[in-house]
């Protein structure tokens, strides 16, 4: 005999098992085209640049004036709060993705999936399309805005507080300097 004979086949149950494998290959291809257009998103706003003006205003006798040389702090603070506001603006849109996840994702499970499963070792979801659908583009979006939310977070977080350790040190080193007061008309320190 052959083997095949003594296996009972069950083609609804085979069949079920190839579809469900072709939903979670869909499933990872959506997720991996959702996580990969998320971080370009994110890498263009990184990379984006402040436009260069290429006017140079005339001062008021007519000659081009040359504005003060900045100190290598004010540059640093230049940079820190342009890359600060760049981690704000990706924890914004990481969020909303989260949001938007979430909102597609547990109305699709709660309302349009139920389990079928047999025992609780081997949990198993029925679905409707419309649950299929839900569940396929809020669980992409609600793991990688989560993530994304999580890592820009902290990048926002600490560029933050980089930004307002070179402030305070800058305002200290201003006050330490020497300069001239009005009010009691001589020089301080």
């Amino acid at each position: 005999m052959h083997e095949s004979s003594t296996l009972p086949v069950n083609p609804q149950t085979d069949h079920g098992r190839e579809v469900a494998k072709g939903t979670e290959m869909r499933l990872f291809i959506l997720g991996l085209v959702a996580f990969v257009l998320m971080n370009g998103a994110v890498g263009g706003v990184v990379g984006a640049q402040a436009p260069v003006v290429m006017d140079t205003p005339a001062s008021a006798s007519g000659q081009v004036g040359y504005a003060p040389a900045r100190t290598y702090d004010e540059d640093r603070r230049y940079e820190l709060q342009e890359s600060s506001r760049r981690s704000r603006n990706a924890l914004i849109g990481t969020s909303a993705s989260a949001v938007v996840g979430a909102a597609l994702l547990f109305p699709g499970l709660a309302r349009q999936c139920e389990d079928i499963s047999d025992s609780d070792y081997d949990q198993q979801l029925q679905c409707t399309t419309a649950g299929k659908v839900l569940t396929g583009f809020g669980w992409p979006l609600f793991v990688g805005g989560v993530t994304g939310a999580v890592i820009t977070g902290i990048m926002f977080g600490v560029r933050k507080g980089k930004l307002r350790r070179l402030e305070d040190r800058m305002a200290y080193e201003k006050s330490r300097a020497i300069r001239w007061d009005p009010a009691s008309s001589r020089f301080v320190f």
